[in-house]
């Protein structure tokens, strides 16, 4: 009748499977049996009753049928079992030779759970075993009948079995557990076991089914499962801890190049505006001509690829070194992976030392501009070689010292009181007990620091000679600020009082047209120089633009 049921499913299957074997098993046990009367068998007959059922049922209603198929099949296998000599109490059954279909159905029920690594036993009231089929680790049934689980096994397992066997035996419900088992010479092994109570009467419970299924290789399975599980958790956090609060992003994104997964996100930025979203709506259309066509050629050739790209967030652009390597799928590529590396900083650094380089070349020609300037000047005041070169040194040493001063706050600019304390201190030892110099809290820029160094030089070399440090009592007073004639502008004065009696000069110097023009002009400022009596009175006025924050 199978032949006619095409449609059958995997439980039609299961069923036929099982009334085949059970007819089997029960056609050995017949034919050893005079009748069903005396056989002290009426199951028997329930069996065959059902199975003529489903006969019946595949002609009329084949759905009804493939129930009935399996209702009778486990019957059958269930009668087949309880028929044998051995399995429990064999009161009221005759006494017989085991026929050869005896023997036969025996065997392949053994051989069905040895493939399997299934054992099948029964205990009485007093768990010693009765009856056992195939049993674990290769024990013989002899060592086992007759003896308990303690006096079989070790311990703890021995006690685990013994608890779920007698909790059957008191309250008639079935157990089931987990056990490990051990013999010497052999691999240490896993089982569920299954226990169900042997009824003797309706009401009686006569011992207990045992069934013991080996799942060592699914135990060996699940435990090397949850120790890569473990490594995995163990190497995600690892990953975890690398990542956050680094410069590095991880992402994925398919062939549209939407994101697909974000790890790590740029700061200022959420997983979500990402996720969901293609370049196309993240990045501004500069960046995006930047990453767009790398990222489709490494989908189309395979091949990774390497660019710089620059994203806007908060109002500040930020630049990421990107690494783009295909993303495969079964054997297909399904999109890209990336990891971008904030490099922010770097392109700052790298903006910073083109400025500096620019600015140094800009410097330098200036400086040497300035050189030129004071070498021209200085040979035209002079009339032979030694006085044209202890001045000319001289006012590059003041030059250098302005230099100090600027490189000492990283060319920011530099602080009138440092410009005072320099230029007047090689003229000097002690020049602070005979200069008071003070302002107000700024530096000036480094063009305009060099040329106020280079006018200090000149009035300072001028005191010692002519002015206030000429004499043992002279004083010179430095003050600064915003300037009392225009608030635009920022005035430096020099005042000489207590050196010896001043009178207008006939001749003028290289000195005096420094400070009086050349100095003013560098700086687009003004300069007031007037020769009193008491000493000599400079002031140096030029726009506020050239003094920078002191902080």
């Amino acid at each position: 009748m199978l032949e006619d049921l095409p449609y059958l499913s995997e439980l039609r299957v299961v069923g036929a499977a099982l009334m085949i074997v059970g007819f089997s098993i029960l056609a050995g046990v017949v034919l050893t049996r005079s009748s069903f009367a005396t056989s002290g068998r009426p199951a028997l007959g329930v069996a065959f009753g059902a199975a003529a059922l489903s006969g019946v049922a595949v002609l009329v209603w084949p759905s009804v049928a493939v129930a009935l198929w399996c209702i009778a099949g486990t019957m059958a296998v269930a009668v087949a079992i309880l028929s044998f000599r051995s399995f429990g109490s064999t009161e009221g059954v005759a006494a017989r030779p085991i026929s050869r279909n005896d023997h036969f159905a025996t065997q392949s029920f053994t051989h069905i759970l040895n493939a399997a690594d299934i054992c099948v036993m029964t205990d009485g009231p007093d768990l010693r075993c009765r009856w056992i089929i195939n049993p674990p680790l290769g024990r013989k049934p002899e060592a086992i009948i007759g003896r308990t689980d303690r006096e079989v096994l070790p311990g703890d397992a021995a006690n685990y079995l013994s608890e779920i066997k007698q909790s059957v035996l008191t309250s008639g419900e079935p157990a089931s557990g987990e056990v490990e088992l051990s013999a010497p010479g052999r691999p240490r092994a896993w089982f569920r076991i299954h226990t169900i109570p042997l009824m003797s009467t309706a009401e009686n419970i006569d011992g207990v089914v045992s069934v013991l299924v080996n799942f060592t290789e699914e135990h060996r399975r699940a435990a090397t499962l949850e120790q890569v599980t473990q490594a995995l958790a163990e190497a995600n956090q690892r990953f975890d801890a690398t990542l956050e609060g680094s410069n590095i992003t991880m992402y994925r994104q398919d062939t549209d190049l939407r994101y697909t997964w974000v790890y790590n996100p740029p700061q200022g930025t959420k997983v979500e505006d990402f996720l969901g979203y293609s370049d196309s709506d993240v990045l501004s259309e500069q960046s995006l001509r930047l990453v767009q066509a790398p990222k489709m050629r490494v989908i189309e050739t395979g091949v990774p690829t390497r660019l710089e790209s620059s994203m806007r967030i908060n109002g500040k652009l930020r630049w990421f070194d990107i690494r783009v390597d295909p993303l495969f799928e079964r054997g297909r590529t399904t999109g890209v992976n990336c990891m971008a590396i904030d490099i922010t900083e770097r392109k700052e650094y790298e903006q910073q030392l083109r400025f500096v380089m620019r600015e140094l070349t800009h410097r330098s020609k200036n400086l040497l501009t300035v050189v030129l300037g004071i070498a021209r000047q200085t040979a035209q005041t002079v009339d032979t070689l030694p006085v044209f070169v202890e001045r000319f040194g001289a006012r590059l040493q003041a030059l250098a010292r302005a230099h100090d001063v600027l490189a000492d706050e990283s060319w920011r600019g530099a602080s009138i009181e440092e410009l005072v304390d320099t230029q007047l201190g090689h003229v000097m030892a002690k020049a602070d007990e005979r200069v008071d110099a003070r302002g107000e809290a700024g530096m000036l820029s480094p063009e305009a620091a060099q040329n106020v160094a280079l006018a200090l030089h000149e009035l300072a070399t001028n005191a010692t000679k002519y002015g206030a440090f000429a004499n043992a009592n002279g004083r010179v007073t430095v003050r600064w600020g915003r300037s009392s004639i225009d608030d635009s502008l920022f005035e430096i004065t020099w005042r000489e009082t207590g050196g010896p009696v001043v009178s207008q000069p006939i001749r003028k110097g290289f000195g005096r047209t420094m400070i009086e023009r050349l100095v003013p002009r560098a700086i687009e400022g003004s300069s007031d120089l007037r020769f009193l009596p008491g000493g000599i009175e400079w002031t140096l006025r030029f726009p506020k633009t050239y003094i920078v924050s002191a902080e």
